[in-house]
């Protein structure tokens, strides 16, 4: 029987090296801002433990929008997840990715750190919440890491930030919780399996074998009940670079548009951001009973103290829903900005997430699914 907290068969991960080097992920640290001055002389330094590995996820998605431009605004069409590519994207432009390239990028940093890591796979689920489940193929990327030392304990990562994105590691046991961005925002594990599954632990069993994890979310609400949804489900297995390319072109290419358009139809933009000290005095209000929670943050779903660190800071989110830019803080929601030409989409992507797109390139997204009139 698995044990909480650990690989089936209570497997190792093994230190593997980077593919970055010391000066590139130097520059990482100092690109998503974590403190200090970062240099090859002082990487090496850097403390690989658990409560970094939580800051570092959440430095880059705030600092890393989750997106898609590239697909529509460049004349290649395509998403390169390319090691060299994510590295010149990310830290040299200040762009983003999707999920292929945020835990790509986000894995072997972390190893560069020192980190015990390695890639798994995972199917979307496209139902909305309340409802059974519409899994898609393996078209996201997950991250498991041992971040303790002469520990094979294992969490899981996801540093991608699109949706509504884990923010902290999780740890990988049936049950596990964490808060989410805010208070009214929570990420479970679960470990089941399919309905239609052919597998079972013992003959004639009448449940299915628990062989898949499943993260779900919950969304309190001010007014309603809370929404809960099954963001993903994943398995343990390694997966490797052939088989994210394998997924990445089915999605650029519009292969499976036919069972998931998300990306073909729509500029899909989305990015975490700190609450300030006054929206935290806000949001604390409104949840002044958790704030004297003691934390087991990573397995227990217990609600970090506020003492005025990033480990504890909320978070809001900043998206683009169709013609839209909408802020949202925990179970509020405001619409920034209404668009309806490609120069006004442009200007929001560069004034709120820090994606340049030229004029020029206006004429990529001409007769694809998203594009706006010009002007």
């Amino acid at each position: 029987m698995q044990q909480d907290g650990q690989l089936r068969d209570g497997l190792w991960i093994k230190q593997t090296p980077s593919l970055y080097n010391k000066t590139q992920a130097a520059n990482w640290l100092s690109r998503i801002k974590y403190p200090g001055s970062w240099s090859e002389d002082n990487v090496g330094d850097f403390e690989a433990d658990l409560e970094n590995l939580c800051l570092l996820q959440r430095l880059q998605i705030v600092a890393f929008a989750f997106e898609n431009t590239a697909m529509h605004y460049t004349n290649h069409h395509s998403m390169d997840i390319s090691v060299p590519a994510l590295y010149r994207r990310f830290v040299v432009e200040g762009k983003g990715s999707y999920c292929f390239g945020h835990n790509t990028l986000f894995l072997q940093m972390i190893r560069a750190l020192g980190y015990r890591a390695y890639s798994g796979s995972g199917r979307i689920n496209t139902a909305p919440a309340n409802s059974p489940p519409n899994f898609l193929s393996f078209v996201h990327e997950v991250l498991f890491v041992q971040p303790l030392k002469g520990s094979n304990t294992t969490y899981v990562v996801d540093a991608s930030g699109g949706g509504s994105c884990i923010t902290r590691p999780i740890l990988l046991k049936n049950g596990a919780k964490v808060m989410g961005a805010s208070p009214s925002e929570c990420h479970a594990l679960v470990k089941t399996g399919r309905v239609e599954s052919s597998l079972e632990h013992i003959p004639n069993s009448k449940e299915p074998a628990g062989v898949e994890w499943r993260l779900i979310v919950t969304h309190a609400s001010d007014s309603g009940p809370t929404s809960t949804r099954i963001m993903y489900s994943f398995i343990e297995d390694e997966f490797f670079d052939m088989d994210y390319e394998c997924s990445n072109i089915g999605i650029y290419t519009g292969a499976w548009a036919e069972k998931e358009s998300l990306f073909m139809n729509n500029i899909v933009c989305a990015r975490c951001f700190w609450l300030s000290d006054e929206e935290m005095e806000a949001e604390l209000a409104k949840n002044r009973m958790l704030e004297t929670f003691e934390c087991d943050v990573y397995s227990a779903g217990d609600i970090p103290r506020w003492d005025h660190s990033l480990r504890s800071r909320y978070l809001g989110r900043l998206g683009l829903h169709a013609n839209e830019l909408k802020r949202h803080i925990g179970t509020r929601t405001e619409t920034l900005k209404v668009f309806h030409t490609e120069v006004e989409r442009i200007a929001i992507l560069q004034e709120f997430f820090g994606i340049d797109i030229a004029q020029a390139d206006l004429e990529h997204i001409r007769g694809r699914p998203p594009a706006l009139e010009l002007t």
